[in-house]
């Protein structure tokens, strides 16, 4: 299950997962998520952490709780995966905490990490196809994905939201599912606050802890 409120995060999620972990639904809340998960009792939910009506971690605690949950694997992708949230997450039963934007090749290397020894986990290929089946993911699903500090949009001038200082430009990240689904995230340091993204499609900054946790050599 992937549950996630934004809809093309949601499609390049499950075009990335389908052929390697089978059948998969999706919710784009936390109230949603839960009550489909009691019914359809999936092997693996990987939840956004800010959901509308109920957030990634309560949801997580709810499905540990749950007899007709409870074993299924949790994975939680965070834009701000802080110790401290990162902390809160495993506490509420999450087997692994991803930082957004990850990369494809991490999350299915999650995904098999977590769910190797789930029977209902259907893996990939053969242990010497899982390379090439990864090739051909990234190179269909991560629509020109990379690193570059000079991104087709310029990036905005950005303020801390802390401390109201004009924050530095790192790098950005560009791509996205298709050409259809472009992506721009920014990223902008503060010397007090630490580093921050900003995301064009929405237009919102966002606090980040791991600025290079997708090596540009994954980007082409």
């Amino acid at each position: 299950m992937i549950v996630e409120p934004d809809v093309d995060t949601r499609l390049l999620y499950r075009t990335t997962l389908e052929p390697v972990a089978g059948v998969i639904c999706e919710a784009e809340d936390g109230a949603e998520a839960l009550g489909k998960a009691i019914c359809e009792r999936p092997s693996l939910v990987i939840t956004e952490i800010r959901l509308p009506r109920m957030d990634g971690i309560a949801l997580c605690s709810l499905l540990r709780k749950d007899p007709a949950t409870a074993d299924a694997r949790l994975v939680v992708v965070s834009g701000a995966a802080s110790p401290a949230i990162k902390a809160r997450a495993t506490d509420a039963g999450a087997d692994a905490v991803l930082a957004k934007p990850c990369a494809l090749d991490e999350l299915i290397v999650t995904v098999q990490e977590v769910c190797g020894g789930n029977s209902a986990y259907k893996p990939a290929e053969s242990p010497a196809a899982a390379p090439t089946l990864l090739r051909r993911l990234m190179k269909s699903h991560t629509h020109e994905r990379r690193l570059t500090t000079a991104p087709p949009n310029a990036a905005p001038a950005a303020f801390c939201p802390n401390c109201a200082t004009a924050l530095t430009y790192l790098h950005s990240y560009t791509g996205g599912v298709s050409d259809r689904f472009p992506e721009q995230w920014d990223y902008f340091a503060c010397k007090s606050c630490g580093t921050f993204r900003y995301r064009h499609r929405t237009r919102r900054l966002t606090p980040v802890v791991d600025v290079g946790n997708v090596p540009s050599s994954q980007y082409g």
